[in-house]
């Protein structure tokens, strides 16, 4: 292993500090080490299965005027689909939904909340960013 082109710093066009490339002796050396640090500080976070039952209930029993809108869009970061089940891959997931008309979604793209309010007369939609959990 080469001292000067074991580690090599990259910097974006104005010279600020984007990242750090590692020979591959060096990663060997020290990958337990830093993957230990990163599991440490950004954990895992268990997947949550959708509430699709939930979801199912409330398409079974739905009688309002309107059809249930699929429509689901990212204020945040402005992630957007016609039908939140059908993307591949998925861009929305449903977290929470209810026979009272309340559905809630995440965007994968960067975590807000996204939440539909159904009423008989009109749906309200709320977007909420959420904070990263690994800083």
């Amino acid at each position: 292993m080469d001292r000067n082109t074991a580690l090599k710093y990259v910097v974006d066009a104005q010279g600020h500090s984007q990242g750090v490339f590692l020979d591959e002796e060096l990663w060997r050396q020290v990958c337990s080490h830093v993957l230990a640090v990163l599991a440490r500080n950004c954990p895992v976070e268990q997947l949550i299965p959708e509430p699709m039952a939930d979801f199912e209930l409330l398409e079974k029993y739905w009688d309002f005027r309107y059809e249930l809108p699929s429509d689901v869009c990212c204020e945040t970061c402005g992630a957007s689909t016609p039908n939140w089940q059908t993307d591949e891959p998925r861009k929305f997931v449903l977290r929470a939904a209810n026979m009272g008309g309340l559905l809630v979604f995440e965007c994968k793209n960067c975590g807000s909340r996204i939440t539909k309010r159904h009423f008989k007369d009109k749906v309200t939609v709320t977007c909420s960013a959420q904070g990263c959990s690994c800083v």
